[in-house]
């Protein structure tokens, strides 16, 4: 499993779950921290200008745990409203292109999986990601502002 941190300039940062852990409130805390340091060494004046997070409504990403480690590390949350999948642009947009690649292969292990992930993110053309703009109209349309 994998947790993807992405924006409309590409990927930010992609971590792989290790085997046999479960995603819970501490190792979402930790991937947070990771995007920050992330988001402030390869996308230089991205946090003064302020870091909007999107994600769904899963129990690691609402706890309160999390909640204040979002404002801690100076992060703004949009609202996710439930049974809203045009808000999910990840699963709709990023995450079906991820699997074309190694949809119906084997792999002899984890390293290769990771490679074919990392060459196929190699050729994406970055007007792929300007496709999550189109989440400013859909969330518009689910959220009252």
């Amino acid at each position: 499993m994998a947790t993807v941190f992405w924006d409309k300039e590409g990927i930010i940062h992609l971590d792989w779950l290790s085997e046999k852990t479960t995603i819970n409130s501490d190792y979402y805390v930790d991937k947070l921290k990771e995007l920050r340091q992330v988001i402030k060494r390869e996308r230089r004046g991205k946090l003064t200008s302020g870091v909007l997070l999107q994600h769904d409504n899963a129990k690691p990403h609402v706890s309160s745990k999390i909640m204040a480690a979002i404002d801690d590390l100076g992060f703004e949350c949009l609202p996710h409203s439930p049974y809203s999948p045009g808000l999910a642009p990840s699963d709709d947009l990023l995450f079906g292109e991820m699997k074309r690649p190694v949809r119906g292969k084997r792999f002899e292990d984890f390293n290769r999986l990771e490679y074919e992930i990392q060459q196929w993110e190699k050729g994406i053309p970055k007007e792929f990601y300007t496709g999550l703009e189109k989440l400013l109209k859909r969330w518009k349309q689910c959220i009252k502002l």
